[in-house]
């Protein structure tokens, strides 16, 4: 549910001061409150920086510290509110700034062309709700190695479960698990700001370790209430290069009496560029002993159909950057729709991600996309949330294609 308008706090972010103001007026005549006004990047990174903003109006061409680069800063500091880009640029500029936003973590309500229109404006700004999800401390206390260990040792990082459906019949499939660190003071933190912490610190195995003990966990009990659904973990570059992952895996699921065919690793593109030979090795042997591999963000590495010809893949995921509004983009159309066919002729399952609304989820079922995950079927939660999500899932999900 939407908080009322004068619940929310705005911020302006526009250099010429006279469209600043009468943003600011069509704002406050739509009901909300009086909004935060900045006159350049540095300005509103200050204001973000001293009180919670939820929807922040950006222009993108402006003196000083540009939109971009505000937008940047914005990510590093865990910003978690709704944007919306403010512009006058051409399309092909503002959507290339879109994915830019995408791919920083940052949440993009969408576009508000010069001069603004009051129906467009009062639409964007309806589309925002807070995402318990997304939210993390970014202008607490800088997160350091030995915050993330004692966090591990006191079971502070858990699993949180987003379902996959099937886009043909809508039954649910599976889940995908990612990490959120649910710390006793900053409350939940994402793992963009730990993960590569983790890495860079040597904790990533045992953070993966621990996931993975705690996903089969979760699994078993799904299973022993006969709900047969697969789990899909992600593995760090760190991981698929070193260790004794298939082995751990292997142990885990005998000791749970887990088949692997019910498990799926996803790993991204720039995994295989630091060590092609190992991760060949290592992933052979995670399919030679029944594991699903999935190849993530598919389109977005420096090299998609040389991994897909290397590397034994079962599953090819799209990347939200492609799949968000795909059905108002004949670009993104085009990118997926061959992508599908390539899936579809060499055997992979194709699951899409990012779908977000109604018009997506039909454009994909059209084109034959097997799975789909996003905001429109459900945002990521914890184990205990998933049943009632289901119930409302079936009595209120997509009516199935005939």
């Amino acid at each position: 549910m939407n908080n009322l308008p004068s619940d929310i706090s705005l911020l302006v972010v526009e250099d010429n001061a006279f469209q600043r103001k009468v943003l600011m007026h069509q704002i406050q005549a739509l009901g909300y409150r009086v909004p935060l006004e900045a006159a350049d990047g540095e300005a509103a990174l200050a204001l973000c920086q001293q009180q919670q903003v939820d929807i922040l109006l950006c222009d993108l061409r402006m003196p000083g510290m540009d939109g971009m680069a505000l937008l940047r800063r914005l990510s590093l500091n865990g910003f978690r509110g709704g944007i919306i880009l403010v512009s006058a640029l051409e399309e092909d500029v503002v959507e290339a700034v879109r994915r830019m936003s995408d791919a920083y973590g940052l949440r993009v309500l969408g576009r508000l062309d010069k001069p603004a229109s009051l129906g467009r404006l009062a639409e964007l700004l309806a589309s925002w709700a807070p995402d318990d999800s997304r939210q993390q401390a970014g202008t607490g206390p800088l997160i350091e190695a030995a915050d993330l260990a004692r966090a591990l040792a006191l079971g502070e990082i858990v699993p949180w479960y987003q379902p996959k459906v099937s886009l043909a019949t809508g039954e649910w499939l599976g889940v995908e698990a990612l990490a959120r660190w649910q710390h006793p003071t900053l409350g939940i933190i994402a793992p963009a700001r730990f993960i590569p912490l983790a890495e860079e610190s040597g904790l990533i195995d045992p953070l993966t370790e621990h996931l993975i003990e705690q996903g089969l966990r979760d699994l078993e009990g799904w299973l022993a209430a006969s709900s047969t659904i697969r789990l899909s973990m992600n593995l760090s570059s760190v991981s698929l290069v070193e260790g004794d992952l298939c082995d751990r895996l292997l142990a885990l699921c005998e000791s749970r009496g887990i088949a692997p065919e019910l498990i799926t690793l996803e790993v991204t593109e720039s995994a295989f560029v630091k060590d092609l030979g190992q991760s060949l090795e290592r992933l052979s042997r995670l399919r030679m002993h029944g594991f699903g591999l999935s190849i993530d963000d598919f389109g977005t590495g420096y090299s998609s159909m040389q991994q897909l010809n290397q590397l034994p893949f079962t599953e090819l995921k799209l990347d939200r950057s492609f799949v968000d509004r795909c059905h108002e983009d004949p670009v993104r159309l085009a990118i997926i729709e061959s992508t599908l066919i390539l899936a579809h002729k060499i055997g992979l399952k194709s699951v899409a991600e990012g779908v977000e609304d109604e018009g997506t989820w039909d454009q994909l079922a059209r084109l034959g996309c097997d799975e789909c995950q996003g905001y429109y079927v459900g945002h990521p939660m914890p184990r205990d949330q998933l049943a009632l999500w289901h119930s409302r899932w079936r009595a209120t999900g997509p009516v199935p294609r005939a």
